[in-house]
């Protein structure tokens, strides 16, 4: 105030803030970003969501979905008895679950292994003698199945066939190989070719030896027969007549990598 004494009275004072040049344009950009996300807010509150309906319809639709492949993997596998009793039970979620190749057996492909003749790979093999002459061979698991779930299912089917067969399960081991050697059999006869007889085989890729893992060199798998019968035409139903036990036919034991 005492520098301000020698002014004369009735004149007017004004006082001027000077800030530097580069805080200013520091306010100034904040000022615009604050503006833009004001803006941006505004317009997401102006976006029109779907009606009330649609939400809870998906949202319906999205649980139903997760609820099935819950159930499918809790009762794929030595389920329980309440996992059982909602895959048998629950309206049309057995459909649901085939229809999308849901319903798979995941653990015993892909488990851990033991290097046991059970850890190792399966498959059936059918020759189908035609009333021309020729001869038609068949395969599972078949290799071009599309999608890969089908080639899953052969291979679970080729697994639970060789499975069968033993001393404890004979009343079963013809089972599923007559089932599959007549749907062959009607599938060939069904393109106009005559099926007069065949052989259907279960055969199993046998564990490599030490030698042969020690080698390092890649070499076709040795498989072994577990089970053979011939294909009989009886009445026009397909029959089976074994003609190997899987004792007479199975390779002398050998040192596996588990030793």
């Amino acid at each position: 105030m005492a520098a301000l004494s020698g002014i004369e009275p009735g004149l007017r004072v004004e006082t001027r803030l000077f800030l530097p040049s580069k805080r200013v344009k520091l306010i100034s950009g904040m000022s615009s970003l604050r503006r833009a996300s004001n803006d941006l807010r505004a317009a997401e509150n102006a976006a029109e969501l779907p009606p009330e309906w649609v939400r809870t319809a998906v949202s319906f639709l999205l649980f139903v979905h997760l609820f099935a492949v819950l159930v499918a993997v809790l009762a794929n596998w030595y389920p329980s008895p309440l996992a059982a009793q909602l895959r048998t039970r629950v309206p049309l979620l057995a459909p649901y679950l085939e229809s999308l190749d849901l319903d798979q057996a995941y653990v015993p492909l892909y488990g851990l292994t033991y290097g046991m003749d059970q850890d190792t790979d399966q498959r059936v093999e059918v020759d189908l003698n035609l009333a021309d002459g020729t001869q038609r061979q068949f395969m599972l698991p078949r290799r071009d199945l599309w999608p890969h779930q089908r080639y899953r299912r052969e291979q679970r089917l080729a697994e639970v066939a060789a499975d069968l067969v033993g001393d404890d399960t004979k009343s079963l081991e013809s089972f599923l190989p007559q089932a599959i050697a007549a749907h062959f059999v009607a599938e060939t006869e069904a393109s106009g070719a005559t099926v007069i007889g065949g052989t259907i085989r279960c055969r199993r890729q046998a564990v490599p030896t030490m030698e042969a893992a020690a080698s390092g060199k890649s070499a076709t798998p040795e498989t072994f027969d577990l089970y053979q019968a011939e294909i009989l035409r009886v009445a026009g139903e397909v029959q089976l007549l074994k003609t190997e036990a899987a004792a007479e036919v199975a390779p002398a034991p050998k040192r596996r990598l588990t030793e």
